[in-house]
């Protein structure tokens, strides 16, 4: 998790003077919390997972983990009393099994422990779609247009949600629709921030060429943002053309004297 976590650590680049004015401190508190629960989902949304992909990258699905949660799930079958598991029911510990099933499966396409590697697929790789999401790409379900974006953060979560909302309808079945429907939720709020995050980083490579088209003409001839892309500078720049040359030599992602960033 604490790797995975790595990967998508969408603040690690250069956010301009004026995000951090306009918006840095209303951010703050929501990127924490939703730091916090994209971390806290990473066990839930496993169970999804494991029915939802294949071939994930081998230090991405890891077959310990699978394990610690099949113990979690058989645990209060096993050792809570009847009366438990008479709540629990049968389908409990058959979804345990399936599951379990499942990670062995996603287990085995991985050859870690001997001397042969996989160069074709990147191992922290989250998985592969189904192929039968490819054909639908284009039309259109319940008056949306598939598209791949929608296929990972709305259609594909969608499936273990409604699964986990139809078996909550049968009591028989209802300890595991909630399971299943909680690790939905999980699993698409999972999809959803690495979209977030994703899009960040492109923002993030747009913005440092909108500095870099704009800078002259924002602190030398401090044209409005109406004509600069919506870059401005926040204060009343010095009357030496010298120094205001200058800082536009300093708005370099190379210097260390970056006056447009606040790291």
């Amino acid at each position: 998790m604490r790797r995975e976590r790595q990967e998508f650590q969408h603040r690690t680049g250069k956010q301009t003077i004026f995000r951090t004015v306009t918006a840095g401190r209303a951010s703050a508190l929501y990127q924490m919390g939703s730091d916090l629960i994209f971390a806290i989902s990473f066990y839930p949304s496993y169970i999804s997972e494991a029915f939802m992909r294949k071939h994930y990258g081998e230090r991405y699905f890891s077959f310990s983990v699978a394990i610690i949660i099949s113990l979690s799930m058989l645990y209060p079958y096993i050792f809570l009393g009847d009366k438990v598991r008479e709540v629990l029911g049968l389908p409990w510990l058959l979804f345990t099994l399936i599951f379990l099933y499942k990670s062995i499966r996603h287990r085995m396409e991985f050859k870690r422990y001997s001397m042969n590697y996989d160069f074709d697929r990147f191992s922290y790789s989250d998985g592969q779609i189904f192929d039968f999401w490819y054909d639908l790409i284009g039309t259109k379900i319940l008056g949306l247009t598939v598209t791949r974006y929608r296929i990972l953060v709305l259609f594909e979560p969608a499936i273990p949600i409604l699964v986990g909302l139809f078996l909550m309808l049968v009591s028989f079945t209802r300890p595991v629709g909630i399971l299943i429907f909680l690790s939905g939720l999980f699993f698409g709020y999972r999809s959803l921030m690495k979209a977030y995050y994703a899009r960040g980083y492109v923002l993030d490579a747009i913005d440092e060429q909108v500095v870099s088209k704009w800078k002259h003409d924002v602190i030398m001839e401090e044209k409005p943002k109406a004509q600069t892309g919506g870059l401005s500078f926040p204060i009343e720049l010095p009357k030496s053309n010298d120094l205001r040359q200058n800082l536009i030599s300093n708005v370099d992602e190379k210097n260390p004297l970056d006056i447009w960033a606040n790291e």
